[in-house]
């Protein structure tokens, strides 16, 4: 026998495990830490033997996470199987109306009940809950005791109920975070992608009155000392007097207010054109063209950057 029951308001049934089964969602990071912490804890701090989430794709309910209490392994196991063959949706199946009607399914007999999925293997009575994400039933929660444990009960049924309410607003947060990551990553590769532009294109234009052409380190390295320090933008030369003051990399990009990987390419252009093959022997070249000739140069390019 099976029934699907309206969440009621009366509450007061929810077992004291759901609390810190929420608490401990708080922990996640990620969609697929959230769903893990979420199985864990409807075995671990709820008392179910078996948990699984199950992701709406495509009309069919995918795996996502599963945890046995106190058989880690057998949770992978099962993930395994379950992961590889999605267990399709039909309209007569207690779990389509779940989802559809979002309410919370109690099932007395999986093995004689013709409309129950039974998802977990082995499983004779199991509860289970849509989760809400966005105002859509995204995500199935499934738990019961195992093939050899007892049956359960309305009132794991109500707390699922409660659970998976919960496990909906921290799969909304989780959601939200991840599309923030994305777009923060994509202004960010937009920003340096606009720095790299601007010191490629403009730095040279406004420090040199021409381009100047590449010229092979062996051919740079009999060019006389004044060309050579001719031959770099002020930007690179502001670079070489902070290399020559001991500056790594990341203080130098942060007190030019730009990347380290631009600095760094600031830093090979510098190798380049002084026909050096390392930052010391760009420090020591530094000194022998003479630190005031440098700094005499950065003074007369003081409109370019």
């Amino acid at each position: 026998m099976s029934a699907l029951i309206r969440p009621g308001a009366d509450r007061a049934a929810a077992l004291a495990g759901v609390a810190p089964a929420l608490s401990s969602l708080r922990q996640a990071t990620s969609l697929p830490g959230l769903f893990r912490l979420a199985t864990r804890a409807l075995c671990d701090e709820m008392g179910f033997g078996r948990a699984a989430l199950f992701s709406l794709r495509d009309h069919a309910l995918v795996a996502e996470s599963v945890h046995a209490r106190g058989a880690p392994h057998e949770g992978s196991r099962l993930l395994r199987c379950l992961a590889g063959a999605p267990a399709p949706l039909r309209p007569s199946l207690h779990e389509s109306e779940v989802l559809r009607r979002r309410m919370t399914l109690l099932v007395k007999d999986a093995v004689g009940d013709a409309h129950a999925l039974a998802l977990l293997p082995g499983t004779r009575s199991y509860v289970a809950a849509p989760v809400i994400c966005e105002a859509q039933a995204v995500t199935l929660a499934h738990a019961d005791h195992g093939p050899h444990g007892p049956a359960v009960t309305e009132l794991e049924r109500r707390a699922l109920w409660a659970f998976a309410e919960g496990l909906g607003y921290a799969l909304e947060r989780c959601v939200l975070e991840e599309r923030l990551r994305r777009h923060s990553n994509r202004v960010l590769a937009l920003v340096r992608s606009t720095e790299a532009s601007v010191e490629e294109l403009v730095s040279p234009a406004l420090a040199l009155p021409a381009a100047i052409p590449r010229i092979p380190r062996s051919q740079a390295a009999s060019m006389p000392e004044r060309e050579r320090l001719e031959m770099l933008t002020r930007r690179e030369r502001e670079v070489l007097v902070m290399l020559a003051e001991g500056e790594t990399n990341a203080r130098i990009a942060r007190r030019l207010v730009v990347t380290e990987d631009t600095v760094k390419t600031h830093v090979k252009h510098i190798l380049r054109k002084l026909a050096v093959h390392n930052r010391s022997q760009a420090v020591s070249r530094y000194f022998h063209m003479g630190a005031s000739s440098v700094e005499q140069g950065l003074a007369a390019s003081a409109g370019g950057f």
